[in-house]
């Protein structure tokens, strides 16, 4: 007979048609490596202060270790969308946005996203000035490096392809802000499913790649659902 495992776990697993319970793993705690990057731990508001926050990371710098030092609670949301520079691997490695106090973050635990960290600081409640970093960070970055990163030719940014009214910012050399945008509703992904994703990373055991970012999110404090403000535009696909 083939046992099925529920992936809801008790205090045991229990399997189904079995004589014998699953024990669940020992108690989980971070990895040494996130918990060193937790380690500077603190308030991330604007564009210029996540550049602070990876220069005082252990290089390199993936982006599990940025996500582990982010206040907790900690708000998200998330999405299937794939219209973006960095788009999401369906349902279970979606697009997820860190709502921050006045900073949104995004990353992607698996495929070409998961190369990216993205940044939108609000402006004003509909526009933002955005940004963007290859990961691992590999040496200490400029300021100017998330603008810069950004730039398809002056005076435009690859946002523009999809962020309209793109205007640069009157004091920050290469920095363009633009409309922001919230995901289709459709694409919504809850923090219950992310948070089966870390569980099932927990029970397997495994650290590594996309287990990476779900440990980042969810070993180190409340997490719950957020959502962008009512007046902040949905992007059509």
């Amino acid at each position: 007979m083939v046992c099925a495992v529920s992936r809801v776990l008790p205090l045991l697993l229990l399997v189904s048609g079995c004589d014998v319970p699953v024990p669940l793993p020992q108690a989980h705690r971070a990895s040494e490596a996130l918990r060193t990057c937790a380690q500077k731990s603190g308030k991330v508001s604007t564009i210029d202060a996540a550049v602070e926050r990876l220069n005082a990371l252990p290089m390199p710098v993936d982006a599990p270790c940025f996500v582990a030092t982010v206040p907790r609670p900690l708000s998200l949301v998330s999405t299937t969308g794939i219209a973006s520079a960095q788009p999401a691997q369906g349902r279970t490695n979606p697009r997820i946005f860190l709502m921050l106090e006045g900073l949104v973050v995004s990353v992607v635990p698996a495929g070409d996203g998961a190369k990216l960290l993205e940044f939108g600081e609000w402006m004003t409640p509909t526009r933002t000035l955005k940004g963007e970093l290859e990961v691992p960070v590999l040496a200490p970055l400029p300021r100017q490096a998330p603008y810069e990163h950004a730039l398809f030719s002056r005076p435009a940014t690859t946002c523009a392809l999809c962020h309209r009214g793109e205007e640069p910012h009157p004091t920050i050399p290469d920095g363009y802000v633009s409309v922001a945008f919230k995901p289709q509703p459709r694409t919504d992904v809850k923090v219950s499913e992310l948070r089966a994703e870390h569980e099932a990373c927990v029970v397997a055991g495994d650290e590594a790649g996309r287990c990476a970012m779900f440990h980042a999110l969810f070993d180190f404090g409340d997490v719950r659902d957020g959502a962008f403000a009512a007046d902040v535009e949905t992007f059509v696909q």
